[in-house]
Parts: structure tokens; C-alpha cells; sequence
């Protein structure tokens, strides 16, 4: 022990002490060395009271674990998941008579679970909470306990404390010195406990300031374990095309899917012409509004990017996510692609870390500003539908009548920059009808031009069919039974000669037609000629040739 290492011991009132003897001192033997004066038999009673009043000490601490432990398991059995299947039923017979319900009945129930189930989460949040800062309480308390007796019993505790200080101060000196004496391996393991103490402060730190992720990855969790997922993990974080449509124009959307896995439709298998699917995991949201689709009884512009690893992405739209669960063989094809680039499925904390943010945001009810945003998104797709020249005649009729109410009122109001631009609305709204019902004639047109050409196709080939049938029946009859002898042929076009007679005939059925109008017409302007009653007089007398019998009786 060097000189500075006896000054400070003998400042601390321990010189000529062990290091061994100093993690032994307590405040009685200040006590003992400031009484040197008094007899032995008043020090034997100062420690006797110290005695008493540590064991009586210990005594109440005991009493006061024993009470927090009671309190703690009183709070463990009050709070009990009311809903534990899927965060919304009680049980399987639960879900199946609320799915049995009337839609508007069960949907106000699941309202109803939905916030009290945010009331749950809420009160185990703060039980949580209540739990952290009575544990730092006690390891506060436990440490600074014997300080605070000694100072009610001794007014000179500060100068207790100092030393003690001071002492605690040399020995982290020394055991400062022997670290260096270390090997590299016992260095490494201190690094780590070092890092696991680090990483526990900051965990205090965030219960302390109240910092806490809802529906994301928890920093206050145990150490990860190192088994990966299994399938039935992943299925658990499984999201298919139901609950993409229902959720697809929610705020909360990208952190939904991201890191969720999906099974997607790839088409027809060649080999067994069944249909083959693949296990992807979702990795980005993409909003495209020139590649818009139709989902469901809605529209939706998003699409999906999905991977089998960092080297196989593609962007899928949510129409083709299957709601069927992940297969072993899917399961075994996507870590077969994995491997291929030297990753490995997720380990299983992750996986149930996703799949209590994914039951966090499916309990989590829907406010008034999610409902104005989903309405806003659905907006603009519809917008975005019409601009593009797809307006309907409904549609047509409902913005020309508002629009022109708008007029009326600008109008009434006066404001003319208004009324002009309502104006140009109303003109965009009629050239866009009218150009889409001159493309509708045009197509008519073609339509019935493509009808007639059908026609005439069909008519051909029955003829050339009968000719082909009727020029080999010639031909059979003018053989001589000879099969090496030479066959008559005559070159004929069919097509040439069809064409002709058809010609022909139209014409005909045409003059025929006008004949016949025209003596139709000749016969009615005769008749016109030829009809009296339109003279002067000529009615008179047809009214006179008509005999009336009244019989009049006065």
C-alpha cells in the first residue's frame, strides 16, 4: 500500500486497515472513535441500541417487500386480457355468434371491444410504469437508508459521508490498477457487462422520462433469444388481400404490411396447370395513380413491393395477395431463395414483436381525422377517374347541376371571376360528353360495318365450300378408272365469279325495291288527284245524303 493510499485511510479514520476491514465500516465505529473518552460500559450500550434499532430496521423493510409483493400480484390478477383471441372475441363460440349478428349490431359491439381494449392496454401501460419507479424507489431508498439513520442520530454525518467517499474513491483506484493486470479475454468479458449495463440505464432512462413506443419495437424487452421464426410464426404476421382492401386508405397502412408477409398468385403452374404461389415479405409501399386499378367495389393506386430476397424485388397491386395461409413447401422455397444470398429468416422476437404491432393497429379505433383522410384519398381517385376522361353520364348530370347552383349563387353575389370559372367547368364538362358520344357512333358504325364483313366472310366460305364439293364430284364422274391417267383440271377464281353474281343480285333486289316504290307512289298521288272533297260544296253534299231519324216529342 503506498503513502497516499495510509493518508487517505487515516483521513477516513481506517488507518492501518485492510481493504477487506474498510468494506466493513459503518457509522458506529465513528461514533466509537469520536466516544474514546467514555467508559466501556456506555459503548457496549451505544452498539446495543444500534443493534436494536438495524434489526428493527430490517425488520420493517421486510414487512414493506412483503406488502409491495402482495400489491403486485393483487394488480397481476386484476388485469386480465377481456378479449384474447385476435384482441376482439373471447373465444371461438364469441366469434361465431357475433358473425352470426346483424352487420350493424356486431359492428358496434366490435366498437365497443375496440375501446376497451385501449383501455386495457392503457391501464397495463401505466401498471408497468408503477412497477419501474417503486423498484427504483427501493433501490434508492435501500442505498441511502443507513446514510439517513446515521444522520438522525449524528450531527456529524456529513463528515461520515465524506470519508466514505473518499474511501470508496481509493478502492476504485485499486481495482482501476488490477484491471490492467487482466488478459484480453477477461477484457472482453468486462466490455460486455459494461454494454449490458449501459444498454440497462438506458432502458431506466426511458421509464424515467415516460418515453414509450406504442404498436412498435419496445426497447424495454429481455435479451433477444437466437431462434428463428418457424411457420407458424410467420403466418401469425401473414396479411392477405381482405385485409389489405379494408386497411389500404388508412394513415397507418405502410407501418401495417411493412415487414409482414404475404402469398402472392404467380399465374398457372405448366407442369401440374395448378395454380403457384409464392411466400414474399413486404418491404415498401408504392402509391402509382396513372396505373390505378379496380379493388374490390373501389379503387386503389397502391402497390405493394415485395422480395424473396435483396436481389428478387417487384411491385405487385394488392388484387393478387391470396387470403390463404403460407404451405411448408412456400415456406421451404422461400428460405431456399434466402440462402442464395446468405440471409436467414427473422428470428422469432421479431416475428412476435410485428405481430403485436399488427394487433395494436387493427385494435386501435378509427377518429375523425382518419375517416376525413380515407375520405380525401377516395376523392382524389375518383377525381383523378374523371379527369382522364371517364366520366359517366350520372356523373355528368350531378356536376352540371351543381355546378350550375354555384353559377347562380356567384352570380347573386357577384363575382365574376367565379362565375368565369365556373363557366369553363360547365364547357369542359359538355365537350367531354359530347366527345365521347361521337366516339360512341363511331364505334356503332365500325361495329355494324364489322358485322356486315362477318357476314360476307361466312357467305364466301359456304360458297367455295359447295363449289370445292361440286368440282370433285365432276371430276369422279368423268374418270375412266385409270389411276395413272392424266386429270382434267379448269382454272376457275371462285372469288371472282362469288363476287359477280353477288354484285348482281344486289343490284336487282335494289331496282326491283325502286320499282316497287315508285308505282306505290304513283297510286297515292292518283288517289290525291282523283278525291273530291277538298271542292267548295262537296262536304255539303255528303252531309245531305246522310239520313238522320230525331224523334221529338213536345
Amino acid at each position: 500500500m503506498s503513502d497516499l493510499d495510509d493518508d487517505l485511510l487515516a483521513l477516513a479514520g481506517g488507518a492501518g486497515d485492510s481493504g477487506e476491514e474498510s468494506d466493513g465500516y459503518e457509522p458506529t465505529l465513528s461514533k466509537r472513535s469520536r466516544s474514546e473518552e467514555k467508559d466501556d460500559g456506555a459503548v457496549e450500550d451505544d452498539d446495543d441500541d444500534d443493534e436494536a434499532l438495524s434489526s428493527k430496521k430490517r425488520r420493517i423493510d421486510t414487512s414493506d417487500l412483503e406488502f409491495d409483493d402482495d400489491e403486485e400480484d393483487e394488480e397481476d390478477d386484476e388485469l386480465v386480457n377481456p378479449y384474447p383471441l385476435e384482441g376482439k372475441y373471447k373465444d371461438e363460440d364469441d366469434r361465431d355468434k357475433l358473425e352470426s349478428m346483424d352487420e350493424i349490431q356486431r359492428e358496434q359491439i366490435l366498437f365497443e371491444r375496440t375501446q376497451e381494449m385501449e383501455r386495457f392496454n392503457e391501464k397495463k401501460y401505466l401498471q408497468q410504469r408503477m412497477k419501474q419507479q417503486k423498484k427504483l424507489q427501493k433501490q434508492q431508498s435501500g442505498g441511502t437508508a443507513k446514510a439517513t439513520r446515521s444522520s438522525n442520530r449524528n450531527k456529524d454525518s456529513n463528515v461520515k459521508t465524506s470519508k466514505l467517499d473518499k474511501l470508496s474513491e481509493l478502492r476504485k483506484q485499486r481495482e482501476q490498477k488490477s484491471r490492467k493486470n487482466y488478459d484480453d479475454y477477461e477484457d472482453d468479458e468486462e466490455e460486455e457487462e459494461d454494454d449490458d449495463d449501459l444498454r440497462d440505464d438506458e432502458e431506466e432512462d426511458d421509464y424515467e422520462d415516460g418515453v414509450v413506443t406504442w404498436g412498435g419495437a419496445s426497447k424495454s424487452k429481455s435479451k433477444r433469444s437466437n431462434v428463428r421464426s418457424n411457420l407458424d410464426d410467420i403466418n401469425k404476421i401473414r396479411v392477405g388481400r381482405s385485409l389489405l382492401s379494408k386497411y389500404c386508405f388508412y394513415a397507418f397502412f405502410s407501418d401495417l404490411v411493412i415487414d409482414c408477409f404475404a402469398r402472392i398468385n404467380l399465374g398457372m403452374d405448366k407442369r401440374t396447370r395448378k395454380p403457384m404461389y409464392r411466400m414474399v415479405k413486404i418491404v415498401d409501399v408504392r402509391s402509382i395513380p396513372e396505373k390505378a386499378y379496380r379493388l374490390n367495389n373501389a379503387k386503389s393506386d397502391l402497390f405493394l413491393k415485395v422480395s424473396q430476397n435483396r436481389k428478387q424485388t417487384k411491385e405487385f397491386p394488392i388484387s393478387i395477395f391470396s387470403d390463404s395461409p403460407i404451405t411448408p413447401d412456400e415456406f421451404k422455397t422461400y428460405e431456399h431463395e434466402l440462402d442464395k444470398t446468405g440471409e436467414s429468416i427473422e428470428y422469432q422476437d421479431e416475428a412476435t414483436e410485428k405481430y403485436n404491432q399488427i394487433q395494436y393497429y387493427l385494435n386501435k379505433g378509427v377518429s375523425d381525422k382518419d375517416v376525413n383522410e380515407m375520405l380525401e384519398k377516395k376523392r382524389k381517385l375518383l377525381d383523378t377517374k374523371k379527369s382522364d376522361g371517364a366520366l359517366t353520364g350520372v356523373d355528368a348530370v350531378f356536376r352540371k347541376s351543381k355546378l350550375l347552383d354555384e353559377l347562380k349563387i356567384a352570380r347573386q353575389q357577384g363575382d365574376a371571376q367565379k362565375s368565369t370559372a365556373i363557366i369553363e367547368k360547365l364547357k369542359a364538362i359538355e365537350d367531354a360528353m359530347a366527345s365521347r358520344a361521337k366516339s360512341s357512333n363511331t364505334s356503332e358504325s365500325l361495329n355494324t360495318m364489322s358485322k356486315v364483313n362477318e357476314r360476307n366472310r361466312k357467305l364466301n366460305s359456304t360458297n367455295i365450300r359447295k363449289a370445292e364439293i361440286k368440282t370433285k364430284n365432276a371430276v369422279v364422274q368423268f374418270d375412266g378408272g385409270d389411276p395413272f391417267s392424266r386429270l382434267k383440271t379448269v382454272t376457275r377464281m371462285f372469288y371472282q365469279g362469288l363476287t359477280a353474281e353477288e354484285n348482281e343480285k344486289a343490284l336487282n333486289d335494289a331496282r326491283l325495291n325502286l320499282q316497287e316504290k315508285l308505282a306505290e307512289k304513283s297510286k297515292q298521288e292518283e288517289k290525291i288527284a282523283t278525291s273530291t272533297y277538298r271542292l267548295l260544296g262537296e262536304m255539303d253534299k255528303l252531309i245531305k245524303t246522310i239520313d238522320i231519324d230525331i224523334n221529338l216529342e213536345l
